[in-house]
């Protein structure tokens, strides 16, 4: 049986005001109602949390990582990557989720040269993101690719010590800004990555991981922004969604 909720974007009048952030809202709805119809698959209570986990450089050759495990942090739901990536689980119904990547034992399938995915990784699952049709995207390099990558474009050395974060933008591209200290951060190009915090795929490489979080900004982003954890020696992957203008 498949299961579906109604997401619902109202738009209000200007000038209108309603509770904080309570379900009766004490203003008209004057301009439309646009239905989101978001598949919730056979989750019942839960929310159904699907998207891809690809390789570092996949918007130049596409790789799916096949064979990790994505897992509800602390022991729940898990599920294992198809050769293309994709995953498919039903995570708790909560404002935000993280999961925990087992990566693959052994090499990457498509990339050259030939390595392993090795480096921790975790996902954060954000309801209004899921709920708003945003298709989740997670990247990982290779041992090879980490070492090319931060010589090649960050400069610097991988720091163990630091946290690595990777933004996928649902959506066109817009600015994504860290608080944390970091270094250069990197924008996926079509013929690679450059220098840049504008786009789909922001990466941010050595965060300070200071108390374990901090705030990530997006320009026109109304979900999945706000505070995201910071592991160090670990890739923080996130999604964030994008409302169209006008509405």
């Amino acid at each position: 049986m498949v299961l579906r909720r109604a997401v619902f974007v109202f738009v209000l009048a200007a000038g209108a005001c309603g509770d904080d952030g309570g379900a009766v809202i004490d203003a008209p709805v004057v301009d439309m109602v646009v239905p989101v119809d978001f598949d919730n698959g056979s989750c019942g209570n839960m929310l159904r949390f699907t998207g891809e986990y690809v390789d570092w450089d996949s918007q130049t050759s596409f790789c799916g990582i096949f064979n990790a495990v994505i897992e509800v942090a602390g022991g729940g739901a898990m599920d294992s990557t198809a050769p293309n990536g994709r995953f498919d689980l039903c995570i708790p119904d909560a404002p935000t989720t993280r999961l925990d990547v087992m990566q693959p034992a052994g090499n990457s399938q498509c990339t050259v040269p030939a390595a392993a995915y090795t480096v921790p990784t975790i996902f954060i699952a954000n309801k209004d993101v899921i709920l708003s049709g945003a298709m989740f995207s997670g990247r990982a390099f290779t041992t090879e690719r980490q070492t090319s990558f931060f010589q090649d474009q960050v400069g610097a050395a991988f720091d163990p010590a630091k946290a690595q974060v990777f933004v996928h933008v649902s959506g066109s591209a817009q600015t994504v800004t860290l608080a944390a200290a970091h270094g250069p951060a990197q924008v996926a190009i079509a013929t690679g990555w450059e220098a840049g915090d504008t786009g789909t795929d922001v990466f941010f490489p050595n965060v300070d991981v200071g108390g374990g979080t901090t705030q990530l900004t997006v320009s026109n982003s109304t979900a999945g922004t706000g505070a995201i954890p910071l592991v160090a020696g670990t890739i923080t992957n996130v999604t964030v969604g994008v409302v169209s203008p006008g509405l």
